[in-house]
């Protein structure tokens, strides 16, 4: 297994479907909200529930990807978290707590996304036919899980925008290394 174009392979995926979770979460807030008088309101053909699904599968999706990253990683945690008090470069010691919080933030709104979605569901105008619409769960409503959502997220869109930022001279070789000769390729039969 060649370790460095799978962590790149991974990282890809997991990047597309950050950019598709955050990008549908960003229109669901801004272009087409939920609710009884939004609900002729469509955005390349697709109404609010259509959105949802894209956030979701693209989402949950995003958080196995995640998981899957850091059991690849698992050897340099490990290793950075015992030496994090003693003797550690200084550029791993911000890697480590720069990829701390983004795993913070993910798993915060990795949470408030599943209790919002499947504990504490949304119920229509003033709660419609849900029994459950003045519910809440560790002490919080629904809107106040949505909003603790909507602020990891955008905590998570900064720290990924540094974490870019810090691996970009990675990041571009890479690319050139394991994505563009891919793509200059010419199909079999077809003239360059």
């Amino acid at each position: 297994m060649n370790k460095p174009r799978t962590n790149y392979g991974l990282d890809l995926v997991i990047f597309v479907l950050f950019v598709a979770t955050a990008g549908s979460g960003l229109l669901l807030w801004l272009v087409v909200p939920g609710g009884r008088e939004n609900q002729s309101v469509t955005l390349l053909g697709w109404a609010h529930h259509d959105w949802v699904d894209l956030h979701l599968t693209a989402g949950v999706s995003m958080l196995v990807g995640t998981a899957v990253h850091l059991g690849l990683h698992w050897d340099w945690i490990q290793c950075v978290g015992r030496r994090l008090c003693g003797k550690l470069a200084r550029q791993a010691r911000i890697y480590f707590w720069l990829d701390s919080g983004m795993l913070l933030a993910l798993g915060l709104i990795g949470a408030s996304g599943l209790i919002a979605w499947l504990v504490l569901p949304g119920g229509g105008y003033r709660g419609g036919r849900n029994p459950a619409f003045a519910a809440t769960w560790l002490g919080l409503s629904r809107h106040d899980w949505i909003e603790l959502h909507w602020w990891a997220g955008l905590a998570l869109m900064t720290l990924l925008i540094t974490h870019l930022g810090l691996h970009w001279r990675w990041l571009v070789c890479s690319t050139r290394r394991y994505l563009l000769p891919r793509l200059r390729q010419t199909p079999a039969g077809a003239k360059p």
